[in-house]
């Protein structure tokens, strides 16, 4: 059976064309539809669609776009357009993208809806065996690949220096040492919801980026890349060879550029993850691969230091990193808390946090410091018998310190640690919290921008798992579910003033279309902004009348 999806704004044009014909009869099952281009992108996300029936004129995402980035992701997929007469130009742009028909909605019957879902079926048949047919050459390249990679990881990556002279000799022969660089790419998988997602949904997230990764690098370096597996769950690795092939360093800086923007943009949007993309010096021939491994190496601490990319450098040398001169600060933030002295954990929590931010430091050195605190820290709760239904057992979680990569987040950890221990160790000496006070006064005051968790939390000072707990406890009620009604009342104020159009409402608010605003309206109005509109204006027509 080949499922079939109909996109299309207007509902009567929905209805008809799914009981126009039987599509049983034709082989086909009526698997989705969707009111706009975003909407059925999404769903084809999910489900695999093999025919789509598309409006060319809708709202969000028209027909054309949508056929555009269908066909980057699901190359196999056919469209039928739907257009009316006076977009005929349109129709024509919708062939040039290899559309197999358009029909006029006006003149639509049966027998034409018929045949043109016939002339999919056929167009799809060939484009599954054009993909069949080139897929041994595809597997041969892929596994030559995979071959390379871990040839690449055993010569650069090892450091005990015994190198595998097969491997040395297979990477000199491959040709890939030709102008060549790696690409870091590390994800904040924190960025989501300021929590750690669990191991079975990173994975499928870095599925879902790992697609996105191997097609973005297709589609600007050809097949001069090989994708490592370096085993990380927070970044990937990159290697791209014959950068200079036909161009020069203008023209490959415009493809590390498009690269950056076309990567950070699709993984933001479609997993909510953040990901930056570093990448070495240009390199050629074997000699110089040391030194490249050198400059990768940098990269990753450069990314945890917050530093931007400032080119190559030589100085791969641990001794540049200054100890944080932290020891016993375990014990001594142990001994604060047992003795519930506010002061004295204030103080031992502001030298670690002037540590890290004023030390040029590795990693490993900020994790195992959070560890020792964490460890000491809830032995000393323990014996207050309040870690089993404490906050701080919640947020200050092994599995948080883990989905740490950035000295940033360390220094958001910190926060949470000292805020969380002030909180927890001090039992509500204050009403109320302030600190959730002041995360509701800053939606109350930013109520027209694009407001997230994760930012407010930086403003208030604590990690947004932290903040996310408090606010909860403080006002029975989640911070998005405030965040949005809070929104969705300023909304009804001002379609009760009638001065903006929908559309206007919804990104001013900071929503990112029309189409997403109206479904959290929905959400918590039970109708759309339309029919808010059209209700306020009968209650106003009704009171006039009883006057």
């Amino acid at each position: 059976m080949f499922k079939v999806m109909i996109v299309d704004d207007e509902t009567i044009i929905l209805s008809g064309i799914k009981s126009l014909v039987d599509w049983e009869a034709h082989g086909c099952e009526l698997a989705a539809t969707a009111r706009n281009g975003q909407d059925a992108l999404e769903q084809m996300r999910r489900i695999p669609i093999d025919i789509v029936l598309a409006d060319i004129n809708m709202p969000v995402m028209d027909g054309i776009t949508l056929m555009k980035n269908a066909s980057e992701e699901f190359p196999n997929t056919v469209f039928i357009m739907l257009t009316n007469l006076e977009e005929f130009e349109l129709a024509r742009q919708a062939l040039k993208y290899h559309a197999v028909d358009y029909l006029v909605k006006s003149q639509l019957e049966a027998p034409m809806l018929e045949k043109a879902i016939e002339h999919a079926k056929v167009e799809r048949g060939s484009r599954t065996y054009r993909t069949v047919t080139s897929a041994a050459d595809y597997m041969e390249k892929e596994e030559k690949k995979k071959v390379i990679s871990r040839a690449l990881q055993e010569v650069i990556f090892l450091k005990n220096g015994v190198q595998n002279e097969e491997y040395i000799k297979l990477i000199k022969d491959s040709g890939i040492l030709l102008s060549y660089c790696y690409f870091y790419i590390p994800f904040d998988f924190l960025a989501i919801s300021g929590e750690p997602v669990d191991k079975e949904e990173k994975a499928r997230l870095m599925d879902w980026i790992q697609e996105m990764l191997v097609k973005t690098a297709e589609n600007i370096f050809g097949d001069d890349y090989i994708l490592l597996n370096t085993g990380s769950s927070s970044a990937s690795v990159l290697f791209v060879y014959r950068l200079y092939a036909g161009g020069d360093a203008d023209s490959c800086k415009k493809k590390f550029e498009m690269f950056d923007r076309k990567l950070v943009s699709s993984v933001k949007t479609v997993t909510q993850v953040e990901c930056r993309v570093f990448h070495t010096g240009i390199h050629d021939g074997y000699d110089e691969l040391k030194k490249c491994a050198g400059e990768y190496r940098r990269l990753m601490e450069q990314y945890y230091l917050g530093a931007e990319q400032d080119g190559e450098n030589e100085d791969d040398e641990e001794g540049r990193y200054e100890p944080l001169g932290l020891k016993g600060i375990g014990s001594e933030l142990y001994h604060e808390i047992m003795q519930k002295n506010l002061k004295g954990i204030k103080d031992v929590m502001d030298n670690v946090e002037t540590q890290i931010s004023n030390t040029v430091h590795q990693k490993s050195q900020a994790i195992w410091l959070l560890n020792e605190l964490n460890r000491e820290a809830s032995a000393a709760l323990s014996k207050f018998g309040i870690m089993e239904t404490s906050a701080y057992e919640r947020v200050s979680s092994i599995a948080v310190i883990e989905s740490i990569n950035t000295r940033k987040q360390v220094l958001g950890w910190l926060a949470m640690l000292r805020n969380t221990l002030i909180d927890v160790v001090g039992n509500g000496d204050m009403p109320g919290n302030p600190l959730a006070e002041k995360a509701r006064r800053y939606v109350l005051n930013n109520v027209e921008s694009n407001i997230s968790l994760q930012d407010t939390a930086e403003h208030v000072g604590v990690s947004a798992g932290y903040l996310s707990t408090i606010f909860k406890r403080e006002y029975n009620q989640s911070f998005v579910d405030f965040v949005n009604t809070t929104k969705i009342e300023h909304a009804c104020r001002l379609l009760e003033e009638k001065e903006l159009m929908v559309m206007e409402i919804a990104y001013r608010l900071g929503y990112e279309n029309a189409y997403y605003f109206s479904k959290v309206f929905r959400k918590y109005m039970g109708m759309s902004p339309t029919d808010y509109q059209r209700r306020v204006e009968d209650e106003k027509n009704t009171n006039k009348l009883k006057k």
